[in-house]
Formats: C-alpha cells, sequence, structure tokens
C-alpha cells in the first residue's frame, strides 16, 4: 500500500510540474474579414474613385483596434444580372487589394442582380473559421435591390446569409427615392447591418495637410528597409512601389499619406516575402532560406552578417514607424480641426459609413477601439 500511495504521490508530482513547464497557450489574434460588393454599372463611377481615395483611411480606422486583429479584404464587382462578375478573394496582402481595387472601373450592364452578388459573396468567398470572427459584406450600388430572379432575390438570399454569421451592410448611393430606399434599407435589415444613403459623388471629404508632403518621403524611406526574398519576394516589393505610385495618382498627396499610415500600421505586414517581417515567426529560419532565393547584396553574406543585415534593417523601420505615426496622428488632429472649423459633413460619404459600421460590428464581437 505505501509503495502504491508514493507511486501515486509521484505521478501527481510530475503531472503538476509537466503542467506549471507548458506555456499558456497564445490566444489567436483576431481576425476582420471585409467583403466589398460594388456596382459597377455606368452611374457609379464616382463612389468606386472615392473608394480608390479613402481605402487607406477605412484600414487605418481598423488599425484602432484593440487587440490588433488580422485583416483580410475582398472584392466583388457586380452589375451585369448573373452573366459576369470579377471576383478578387480575401487577402491580408493589403498590396495586392489595392491593386485588384485600382482595376475597378463601370464596365457593366446596368442590371443590378443584389442579392445575387451578396449570395455569391457569402459563397465563394473562403471566410475565415476559427477563434473570433468578424465578417462583413457592404453591399455599394444604386437603383432598386429588388432585381434578379425570384430565387436570387435579396429576400431569400440574405436571411441565409446571416445564418452563417456574416453581417451585411447596405450602401444607397443616389439621389433620394423612397422605393428604391426602401429595398436597401430591407437588405440591410435582414442580415443585422446598417443602412446608410451616400452622396452619389462619394461623397469624399479630403483635407490636404502640412504633413502630407513629409509623409509622403518618409514611405519612400520604409521600402527601403524591406528586403525581399523567395519566389514572389522581388515582384511583391515592386508592387508594393506601384501601389504608393496608383495611391498618388488616385488621391494625391492626402491618400498617399493615408497610405503611409497604414504601412507603418500593424495591419500591413509582408511576412511571405520579406525577411524582416518574417524573422517574427518564431519558426522562420534564415538559415533555411536558399542563397539564391536571397536578394544578390545578401548571398555571400555569412549567416551572422545575414542576421546583421536584417536586423539593422528592422530598427531603421522601427524608427521610420514612429516618425510616420507620430506625424500620422498629428495629421488626423489637424483634419478633426479643419472639419470642424469648416463645418464639413461626413454623413454622406462612403468612407465615414464603412468606418462606422465596421467599428460598431467589430465591437459587438468584443474588439474595442482607440478613440
Amino acid at each position: 500500500m505505501r509503495t502504491l500511495m508514493a507511486a501515486l504521490v509521484l505521478a501527481v508530482g510530475a503531472g503538476t510540474a509537466l503542467a506549471q513547464d507548458v506555456a499558456p497557450a497564445v490566444p489567436a489574434k483576431p481576425r476582420i474579414d471585409i467583403v466589398f460588393c460594388v456596382d459597377r454599372s455606368g452611374s457609379m463611377n464616382q463612389v468606386i474613385e472615392t473608394a480608390k481615395q479613402k481605402v487607406w483611411g477605412i484600414v487605418n480606422e481598423v488599425a484602432k483596434s484593440k487587440p490588433t486583429p488580422t485583416l483580410r479584404i475582398g472584392l466583388i464587382g457586380y452589375g451585369s444580372a448573373d452573366q459576369d462578375i470579377k471576383l478578387f478573394p480575401l487577402s491580408d496582402d493589403l498590396d495586392k487589394v489595392y491593386e485588384n481595387l485600382m482595376t475597378f472601373k463601370v464596365d457593366m450592364g446596368g442590371d443590378e442582380w443584389v442579392g445575387w452578388a451578396a449570395k455569391k459573396a457569402a459563397d465563394d468567398m473562403l471566410w475565415a473559421k476559427e477563434g473570433k470572427v468578424v465578417k462583413i459584406i457592404f453591399m455599394v450600388g444604386n437603383e432598386t435591390a429588388a432585381q434578379g430572379r425570384p430565387e436570387v432575390l435579396y429576400g431569400r438570399t440574405v436571411p441565409e446569409i446571416i445564418k452563417k454569421d456574416i453581417v451585411v451592410n447596405a450602401i444607397y448611393c443616389g439621389r433620394p427615392n423612397p422605393e428604391e430606399e426602401r429595398t436597401w434599407r430591407e437588405v440591410a435589415s435582414l442580415a443585422d447591418g446598417q443602412y446608410t444613403v451616400i452622396d452619389l459623388s462619394g461623397g469624399a471629404v479630403t483635407v490636404a495637410t502640412p504633413m502630407d508632403k513629409e509623409l509622403m518621403e518618409l514611405s519612400q524611406k520604409l521600402n527601403g528597409t524591406y528586403v525581399e526574398f523567395g519566389r514572389v519576394g522581388f515582384e511583391k516589393k515592386e508592387n508594393q512601389a506601384r501601389q504608393d505610385a496608383n495611391a498618388q495618382q488616385s488621391g494625391g498627396a492626402p491618400t498617399a499619406a493615408a497610405r503611409a499610415a497604414s504601412k507603418a500600421g500593424a495591419l500591413y505586414q509582408a511576412s511571405d516575402w520579406d525577411l524582416v517581417d518574417a524573422s517574427k515567426n518564431k519558426d522562420f529560419k534564415l538559415e533555411d532560406v536558399k542563397k539564391e532565393d536571397l536578394p544578390k547584396e545578401m548571398q555571400e553574406m555569412t549567416l551572422e552578417q545575414k542576421k546583421a543585415h536584417v536586423a539593422k534593417k528592422a530598427q531603421e523601420r522601427e524608427q521610420l514607424q514612429k516618425q510616420i505615426n507620430e506625424l500620422g496622428k498629428k495629421r488626423s488632429e489637424y483634419i478633426a480641426a479643419e472639419v470642424k472649423a469648416k463645418g464639413l459633413t461626413q454623413d454622406k460619404a462612403f468612407d465615414e459609413a464603412v468606418r462606422k459600421a465596421v467599428r460598431e460590428q467589430a465591437e459587438k464581437k468584443g474588439l474595442q477601439f482607440e478613440k
């Protein structure tokens, strides 16, 4: 009996020690998946252009959420009944998302099957399933939402979407029309979403600031801290520069400045092609990267030299991000003061409608936002 009791004591003690040695599991990062379904028929041109100018401001709003989530954005262009759709999958590669968005234009026929497009977003996007996930669709368009065959009208499709824990928001773009607005309001109400009317111009409120030029310059310097590797590294680094140019072309210095703030934030990551971000992953080993997958200046370095080079770039990036974040805060304060002083209103703006909905719907899932 004593031998048996001693064995039990030892077993319990060993189990306790084992439990103490195992580190507690780190909670998975929350995820926010957003799909924009945008009407690409003729009258939507200005709304589409506003989206190109304001998407970085939307990203910066999501970056205020705590704990910091993983953000993925998908895009759908609709407007030719069920004959054509432009679908870009959910992605956390924000440069790729912006590249896809820049292809949006008014090139569809004018049959806006809202219920069908919403169903495509719910069914064909690979939504996140595990952990804390916020799943949001924004239906953006004008004219009546009650178009399409009976089986794909919003009254049938949207109630099925909410069963998948996907919220559907409706953004009606156009002149006051009670009957059209009623249909869009119903789209939102059927899937716990928000309904917003915005101006057909997109309603953008853009304020140029004294900080914009310096933020653009810092953004260019930030690119120099990215160390490409692997098969896609060179192409993705080039794409980073292309999307800088696209932001400036689309909305000038204010849009480029907003993109700079996004690049300095926690949502902008490049661990699949940049050694600095990749090195933050606990399973990454620099010695496992093949010589031919490294940039030329690193190929003849020793392992220690490679590590020192990456560490130097990481330090440079951290300093630049700090400068951008400090300047970005001053920029936000300047814009808020200008909006107030000039009595500008954003209640008919595309980006304001999106920011408000994302904030409220993420908070319902337990995320908190900086004021």
